[in-house]
C-alpha cells in the first residue's frame, strides 16, 4: 500500500500529517459513557487491500449507505450549522485503490447520511491523483476543485468557511510536489475559491520557493512556499495563519532545497495579502553530510513570552487555538533547541497574535523524550506526553485540550531498519493550570485495537495505536475519531475507517434562583447545579468566569441592575457551559428636572424656574432642596423647600434673587479693585508730572485691559459697558440615602 512517502534528506522515509477538524460515519444508535470509547462504524479491519473503499453513492445525494474510504492526513471541519466536512487525504476511492485523494463530503448527523459533494471518485490511477481545476483566482465556482493532495494545513473561520493550503498533492498541470496555493470553500454554496499561492509546481515538479517580502508588512507578492505537514488557524479578526512544515525556503534555485520550516504566516482575506510574521525566510547552512537542514528553537525561559523566542523547524506538529484566540502548538518532527535534526518532539508553545510573541510553555526543549504518564486521569506538573507526531486533537467546551496518539520512529541497532512506534495514549492538558494528564490508553507503542460490540461503551474500549486520523467535537462535546493509519482488531497495520467517539463527562450548566429578569426590590440570588462535587465559580460583570474567578459560597445579594455568569467545574477541570442571568432592580426612587434650564435676569432682579419631581416604582418619602453654583450676591429659594410624598408629580418653584452689583463686579469678565481706582486717582491728580509719566506707563501695562484708563484730564468715553454673567447653577434633592442632581443656566446682566 501507498503511504504518502517522500525521500528525506537522510535517506529515510517518512510520512507527514495534517490534523484539522472531523468527520463520521453512518453507524448503530449511539450510546455513550464518560470517559470510554465508542466504537461507531466502519470496519475493525484493515482489509486484504490497502484499505476500505470508498461507497459515493450519487453525486450530491445524501444516503445511507455513503462513506468514505479509508484515508491518512486528510482535511475535515465542522460548519457553522454543525454538519461535517471531510476533504481528501491519502486513502482508498471507490475501485479500491489507493492514493491522493480530492473527494470532498459531507455528513449529516441528524440524518446520519454521508453525500459526495465534489471531486473525484477516483485517484486516477494506482499512486496518482486528480489535477486541481483552479478557475479564476478570487472568483467562487461551482466546477472548482483543488488537486488530490493529502497532508494539507486547514483551519475553519467564524463563518464555519474551510480554508485550506498546500500539501503534497497534485497542480492544475497533474504535477505532483509541494503545493502553495490557498483555498476558500463556502459550505452555503457548496463552491471553492482559489484564494492564493500558485496552481502550478516550478520546473520538474519542485514547489514553489517562498517571496517573503519585509518582515510584518503584507504585499501583493508575498507567498508562503510550497510545504506539507504545517499548522493553520484562522484568528478572531478572520485572518488565517501558517506555521512550519516541510518545504521550500526563499533561496530555492530550482532544485530541490527544502527542509523543515518554521516562518509563521498571515493571510488577510480583504486584501488577498500574505504578510510574513516570524521565523525564518532562509534554508540554514547545510549539515556536514550535505543535507537540508532547519532552523532549531530559541525556548528562552519557559513561560516568559519574549520577542526572541520561537519553536523550531518542523513538520507534523498538531495545534489548538484557545478562547482568546491564542494559538497552541504541540511536538512534530524536527530541530530542537540544540539544532538536533529529525527529532520527535514533546515541547508546546502558545502564540499571542496581539503581542507576536511566543512563549515555551512545556515539555522539554530536547528531542525524543519519553512519555511521563504519571497517575492514571491525575493530572501533575511533572507528566508529559512523549515526542511525536502525527498526533490528534481537540478543544472541549471548557476549553481544556485534548491529544491522543501519534506516531514517532527508531531505527533498529541490529536490522539497521526503520521501525515506526504508534501511540494510542489519551491525554488531557489543562491550560488554566498548565499541567498534563493521562486519560486512557496505554503508556506503550503499537497496541491494537479494542472494539467491543458496536455502539456500546465500554471500560477496555479503546482504538489501537494510530497517527493522521481526522476529528471533531459535536454538540455535547464528546470527542470523534475517524481513520488513520495504524492497527487494527487482529494486529494489522495500515489504513482504517473504524469511527469512534469518546464520551466526556457532562457537568451541568448552573442555574440561578430566582430566574433572571425584573425586580421591584433587591433580590437573594442562589445559584446551584445538579452535577455532584462541583466548584462554582462566577462573576457580576458578565464576563465569562475562569478557575481564577470567584467561588461561590453562598447567595449573592442584588440591590442594583447586573449580569451573573456562572460556571461548574469538576473533576479534571471538566467546566459546564456558562449560564447568564441579567436581574433588572427597580428599587422605590425618584427623577429631577428644572423647567426652563435656562433663565435671564437683570441684576437685582429675581428669576424663577420649576422643579419637578418625579415619583418611580412606589417612591415614598419626602424630598429636600439645595441649589450650589450661585454667582456673588445671588441667594436661591424655594416655594417649597421640602416636598412630601410625591403623587406622581410633584412642583417647587425656585426663584434666585440677585443684587445691583451680581453683574457689575464682573466686568468684562475681571473684577476692579479699589487700588486700581486710587492708581488712576493718583495718576491724574496726586502726584507729581514727572511721578505721573512713571505711573501711566505702569498702568496703561497693568490695567489697559480692563477699559478703566481714560487718560488724566483727557475727554470721558463713560464707564466700559457690563458684561452678562451665566452661570451653572445646581439644584440637589435628596431623600434619605437617595440623591439626585439636576442643572440650569443663569445669566445675569
Amino acid at each position: 500500500m501507498r503511504i504518502s512517502k517522500r525521500l528525506l534528506p537522510s535517506g529515510l522515509w517518512c510520512v507527514c500529517l495534517l490534523v484539522s477538524a472531523g468527520t463520521a460515519l453512518s453507524a448503530a444508535a449511539q450510546t455513550t459513557a464518560p470517559n470510554e470509547w465508542t466504537w461507531m462504524g466502519g470496519s475493525n479491519t484493515v482489509g486484504t487491500n490497502s484499505g476500505q473503499p470508498g461507497v459515493y453513492g450519487t453525486l450530491g445525494t445524501p444516503a445511507i449507505g455513503n462513506a468514505p474510504g479509508s484515508r491518512t492526513n486528510a482535511s475535515s471541519w465542522t460548519d457553522s450549522g454543525g454538519n461535517f466536512w471531510l476533504f481528501g487525504g491519502d486513502g482508498t476511492d471507490a475501485n479500491g485503490a489507493e492514493g491522493d485523494l480530492n473527494d470532498l463530503w459531507e455528513f449529516s448527523p441528524s440524518t446520519k447520511e454521508w453525500a459526495w459533494i465534489s471531486g473525484s471518485s477516483t485517484t486516477n490511477s494506482s499512486y496518482g491523483g486528480q489535477p486541481g481545476v483552479y478557475g479564476t483566482l478570487g472568483t467562487p465556482a461551482v466546477g472548482n476543485v483543488p488537486g488530490s493532495r493529502d497532508s494539507a494545513a486547514s483551519s475553519i473561520d467564524a463563518d464555519g468557511h474551510l480554508w485550506l493550503f498546500g500539501g503534497y498533492g497534485y497542480d492544475a498541470n497533474g504535477l505532483n510536489g509541494d503545493l502553495n496555493d490557498l483555498w476558500e470553500f463556502n459550505p452555503s454554496t457548496k463552491e471553492w475559491t482559489w484564494m492564493g499561492g500558485s496552481n502550478t509546481l516550478a520546473q520538474n515538479g519542485v514547489g514553489q520557493g517562498g517571496v517573503y517580502g519585509t518582515l510584518g508588512t503584507p504585499a501583493a507578492g508575498n507567498n508562503p512556499g510550497g510545504r506539507y505537514g504545517a499548522t493553520a488557524w484562522t484568528d478572531q479578526s478572520g485572518n488565517f495563519w501558517l506555521f512550519g512544515g516541510f518545504g521550500i525556503y526563499a533561496n530555492n534555485i530550482g532544485s530541490y532545497i527544502s527542509g523543515w520550516l518554521n516562518d509563521l504566516w498571515e493571510f488577510n482575506p480583504s486584501s488577498r495579502e500574505w504578510a510574513w510574521m516570524g521565523g525564518s525566510s532562509m534554508l540554514p547552512p547545510l549539515t556536514a553530510g550535505g543535507q537540508p537542514d532547519g532552523p532549531p528553537g530559541a525556548y528562552g525561559t519557559m513561560g516568559t513570552p519574549a520577542a526572541g523566542n520561537t519553536p523550531g523547524g518542523r513538520y507534523g506538529a498538531v495545534n489548538w487555538t484557545d478562547s482568546q484566540g491564542n494559538f497552541w502548538l504541540f511536538g512534530g518532527n524536527g530541530f530542537d533547541a540544540g539544532g538536533n535534526s529529525i527529532q520527535y518532539l514533546n515541547d508546546l508553545w502558545e502564540f499571542n497574535p496581539s503581542t507576536l510573541e511566543w512563549v515555551w510553555v512545556s515539555g522539554s526543549s530536547t528531542g525524543d523524550q519519553p512519555g511521563v504518564y504519571g497517575t492514571l486521569g491525575t493530572p501533575a506538573a511533572g507528566n508529559n506526553p512523549g515526542g511525536r507526531y502525527g498526533a490528534t486533537v481537540w478543544t472541549d467546551q471548557s476549553g481544556n485540550f485534548w491529544l491522543f496518539g501519534g506516531e514517532n520512529w527508531t531505527v533498529n541497532s541490529v536490522t539497521a531498519k526503520l521501525s515506526y512506534l504508534w501511540f494510542n495514549d489519551l491525554w488531557e492538558f489543562i491550560p488554566s493550570t498548565n499541567q498534563w494528564a493521562w486519560m486512557g490508553g496505554s503508556s506503550t507503542e503499537d497496541q491494537p485495537g479494542v472494539y467491543g460490540a458496536l455502539g456500546t461503551p465500554a471500560a477496555g474500549n479503546t482504538p489501537g495505536g494510530r497517527a493522521y486520523s481526522v476529528n471533531w467535537t459535536d454538540s455535547n462535546g464528546n470527542l470523534w475519531l475517524l481513520g488513520g493509519e495504524g492497527y487494527d482488531a487482529i494486529d494489522s497495520q495500515g489504513n482504517l475507517n473504524d469511527l469512534w467517539v469518546y464520551s466526556l463527562p457532562i457537568t451541568a450548566t448552573p442555574t440561578f434562583s430566582p430566574v433572571a429578569g425584573t425586580y421591584n426590590a433587591a433580590q437573594t440570588i442562589a445559584i446551584s447545579d445538579t452535577t455532584p462535587g462541583v466548584t462554582i465559580y462566577y462573576t457580576t460583570n458578565g464576563d465569562t468566569p475562569t478557575a481564577d474567578s470567584t467561588v461561590y459560597t453562598k447567595p449573592l445579594t442584588v440591590s442594583a441592575t447586573e449580569t451573573i455568569v456562572a460556571m461548574a467545574a469538576s473533576g479534571n477541570n471538566i467546566h459546564s457551559k456558562a449560564a447568564s442571568a441579567s436581574y433588572t432592580i427597580n428599587l422605590p426612587d425618584f427623577t429631577l428636572s428644572a423647567a426652563p434650564s435656562s433663565i435671564s435676569v437683570t441684576a437685582g432682579q429675581s428669576g424663577t424656574t420649576t422643579i419637578t419631581v418625579q415619583d418611580e416604582n412606589g417612591f415614598n418619602g419626602n424630598v429636600s432642596f439645595a441649589c450650589s453654583g450661585l454667582p456673588a450676591g445671588a441667594t436661591c429659594s424655594f416655594s417649597m423647600l421640602t416636598v412630601p410624598t410625591p403623587a406622581g408629580v410633584t412642583y417647587s418653584t425656585l426663584t434666585v434673587s440677585t443684587l445691583p452689583t451680581t453683574a457689575a463686579i464682573h466686568k468684562n469678565g475681571l473684577p476692579l479693585f479699589p487700588e486700581s481706582v486710587l492708581a488712576v486717582a493718583l495718576c491724574c491728580f496726586g502726584w507729581k508730572k514727572r511721578q505721573r509719566l512713571w505711573m501711566l506707563l505702569l498702568l496703561a501695562v497693568s490695567m489697559a485691559s480692563l477699559g478703566l484708563l481714560n487718560g488724566c484730564g483727557g475727554s470721558s468715553g463713560g464707564p466700559p459697558p457690563i458684561q452678562p454673567v451665566t452661570s451653572t447653577i445646581t439644584v440637589t434633592a435628596t431623600s434619605g440615602s437617595l440623591s439626585h442632581s439636576t442643572t440650569f443656566s443663569l445669566t445675569v446682566n
